[in-house]
């Protein structure tokens, strides 16, 4: 058994039976909390999962995937999580965070020692499995050990890696790997019955269309170069798009052309699933593209859609798998060792195939693309920390 494990284990024995204390207590302690309002708000703080207090006993888990783990910015704000999987600078990620139509602020890759690099963008895209490749020029990085044969137990905790030392989250293992079948994409707006173009009779409250700033009395003119003569069509149009896409929707409104972004959401239908929906997302915002998957495990770590695409880990430090998609309210997806490890090396020999960033097309992907902004020879993109050398 790993050195770093048997120091962990005593700690999560004694949070385990602190935590069974808190949620039984006796009557001796729950006369104490009765009488000082503080130490009971502060008991509970501790127990839960996301405090520092219990996270910092993860430290040994994650210390060695965390070296090899990357944060996504644009403009100062994360969007994504990351791994490493080539020394020279090839990370992996949740393809439909990084690959958006249309935002101009460049993407960067902050490292665990603080050092950031600017990305060439994509270098490769998995559209089955939303991976994306990205490239950074740098050498001799850590990489993440992608364990394929180490499968967790019903009921193991599992810890998601970040730039910290502790985790960003644990949680529990508690489905096996199986299929997660893709939901149909909405827009999130209801159209005129009027004969004509696609005019918006009506947006839908939190929707994709509402979130990129469609109004009522737009009128879509086009979609990615498509041209949209009729409400129809721009329901077929849309319908040939997967949840987590991102559609350039140009439009016109009061006589004015303008152009906007829009990240597909999935489609809710009816009140009962509408109902299903809003519970979901009581703990916070899901994922845009979480379905679809050929194989998931379900683990209940808190996690926000941004701080998926990255690593997670059993007990043993070991690499098990990659978090693809916030789910539901109490349901994170992560896309398994084995399967990950796959589908990395099917992505890592797409971009040894590619030569001077052509765009290129490729059996495991609609659209594997190298940048047309590819980095010049020589040209260096290494923003360094204030602590680098």
């Amino acid at each position: 058994m790993p050195r770093f494990r048997l120091s962990i284990l005593p700690s999560l024995v004694v949070l385990a039976l602190s935590a069974i204390a808190t949620l039984a207590p006796s009557t001796v302690q729950a006369q104490v909390f009765e009488s000082d309002g503080i130490a009971m708000r502060f008991m509970k703080r501790i127990h839960q999962r996301s405090s520092s207090e219990v996270l910092d006993a993860f430290q040994p888990v994650v210390r060695d995937a965390r070296q090899a783990t990357v944060e996504l910015k644009r403009a100062g704000k994360r969007v994504a999580m990351g791994g490493i999987v080539d020394s020279a600078g090839l990370i992996v990620t949740k393809a439909s965070l990084v690959n958006t139509a249309g935002d101009n602020a460049p993407l960067i890759a902050e490292l665990a020692n603080g050092d950031q690099y600017l990305t060439s963008e994509l270098a490769a895209v998995d559209k089955e499995n939303d991976l994306a490749l990205l490239r950074i020029q740098a050498q001799n990085l850590p990489v993440i050990e992608i364990a394929t044969s180490q499968k967790p137990e019903l009921g193991s905790l599992l810890a998601t890696t970040g730039l910290d030392e502790g985790p960003i989250a644990i949680g529990v293992y508690g489905l096996k790997p199986h299929k997660v079948e893709m939901k149909n994409a909405m827009l999130g707006v209801m159209l005129s019955r009027d004969p004509g173009p696609a005019k918006v009779d009506m947006v839908v409250e939190k929707s994709a269309a509402a979130e990129a700033g469609i109004l009522a009395e737009d009128v879509i003119l086009s979609i990615n170069d498509i041209a949209i003569n009729t409400g129809s069509h721009l329901i077929e149009t849309v319908r040939t798009y997967e949840p987590g896409d991102a559609l350039k929707v140009k439009l016109k409104r009061s006589n004015k052309e303008m152009l906007l972004n829009v990240i597909l959401d999935e489609w809710v239908a009816g009140p009962n699933q509408a109902r299903h929906d809003f519970q979901n997302h009581l703990g916070g915002d899901l994922s845009q593209r979480r379905s679809g998957f050929p194989s998931v495990f379900q683990h209940d770590s808190y996690l926000q859609p941004e701080q998926c695409g990255g690593p997670i880990c059993n007990l043993d430090g070991q690499v098990v798998g990659l978090n693809i998609a916030r789910a539901g309210r109490v349901a994170t997806y992560a896309i398994p060792g084995a399967e990950l490890s796959k589908a990395v090396t099917k992505l890592l020999s797409a971009v040894g195939a590619t030569q001077k960033g052509e765009i290129v097309q490729s059996r495991i992907s609609a659209k594997p693309v190298i940048s047309s902004e590819a980095l010049a020879p020589g040209e260096t993109r290494w923003i360094p920390s204030k602590a680098s050398n």
